[in-house]
C-alpha cells in the first residue's frame, strides 16, 4: 500500500521512496581500503548520497545498532535535511550511560538490566573494539566459528529465553551467516566498533537538544539496553 497507494484506493501522493544503503564494511558495501571511517562521517557520507547523487532535499532516518547511531549523528550534525528520524536504540552518541536517578518508577529495573549488559555481555565489543583483525582471521576462515559467533548474539539479543529457533528460522540464520560469508565482511564489519573507541564522536555543535531533528524512539521491553524517558526528552527533540 505505501509502495503503490493508488492500487489500494488511497492517494498517490502517500507514496515514499526507501533507501537502504549498506554501512561501510557490512555486507554489501564494497570492501574497506582505508581506516579512520567513524560514525561521523558515514552520516556525512548519507547526507552526500541523498542530496547529491539521489537529489533529496529532506529526508528521513531510521537505524538499528551502529545503523541508530548513524541517524542520530543525521538528527545531531545535519538536522536541517533531516524531516526527522526513527530509532530503536536510543542512547547518547558518546556512550555516556545517564544515572539511575533519570529512571522513573514506572522504569524499574531498566538501569540494572542495561547495566547488566554491559558489564556481562558486551565481551563482543571490546574485542571488536581492540583487537578487531584477531578474531576476524579466525571468523573468515571457519565456518563453524562465524556461525557460532551469529548465533550467540541472536540468542542474547533477540528475548528468546535461550531458545533462538522460537525467534528465529533456520533459513533466517543461514542467511544472516552467508551473507558475511560470502562477502567475508565480518572482519570489516568489526571495524565500526574500533574506530568508534579510537576516533570517540564529537558534537558538531553545543545547541540543545543534543539531536534536533524531529525524533521518534521505539522503546520494547525485551531490549537488552533501555535509557529512561527523562533522558530522551533533554537529549531528542522528540
Amino acid at each position: 500500500p505505501l509502495a503503490d497507494p493508488a492500487a489500494f484506493g488511497a492517494d498517490p501522493a502517500d507514496a515514499f521512496d526507501v533507501v537502504v544503503p549498506s554501512l561501510p564494511g557490512f555486507g554489501f558495501s564494497t570492501p574497506l581500503r582505508r581506516t579512520g571511517i567513524a560514525i561521523r562521517e558515514v552520516s556525512d557520507r548519507w547526507v552526500a548520497l541523498m542530496r547529491d547523487v539521489l537529489g533529496y532535499e529532506r529526508f528521513a532516518a531510521q537505524g538499528g545498532d551502529i545503523g541508530s547511531l548513524v541517524s542520530t549523528d543525521l538528527g545531531h550534525a545535519h538536522a536541517e535535511h533531516l524531516i526527522g528520524i526513527h530509532t530503536n536504540l536510543p542512547v547518547p552518541l558518546s556512550f555516556e550511560l545517564p544515572p539511575e536517578s533519570d529512571y522513573s518508577a514506572e522504569e524499574a529495573g531498566w538501569y540494572a538490566k542495561t547495566q547488566h549488559f554491559f558489564a556481562e555481555e558486551r565481551g563482543y565489543a571490546g574485542i571488536q573494539g581492540t583487537k578487531p583483525q584477531t578474531a576476524a582471521y579466525g571468523l573468515t576462515d571457519s565456518p563453524a566459528g562465524l556461525c557460532a559467533w551469529i548465533l550467540e548474539k541472536r540468542r542474547t539479543w533477540s528475548d528468546c529465553g535461550g531458545d533462538v529457533a522460537s525467534r528465529f528460522s533456520p533459513d533466517e540464520l543461514l542467511t544472516t551467516m552467508t551473507l558475511y560469508w560470502v562477502t567475508r565482511t565480518i572482519g570489516t564489519s568489526f571495524r565500526s566498533y574500533y574506530e568508534r573507541r579510537v576516533h570517540p564522536w564529537q558534537p558538531a555543535h553545543a545547541h540543545q537538544p543534543v539531536v534536533e531533528a524531529p525524533t521518534a524512539c521505539a522503546v520494547f521491553p525485551g531490549d537488552v539496553i533501555h535509557m529512561p524517558r527523562r533522558w530522551a526528552e533533554g537529549y531528542y527533540n522528540l
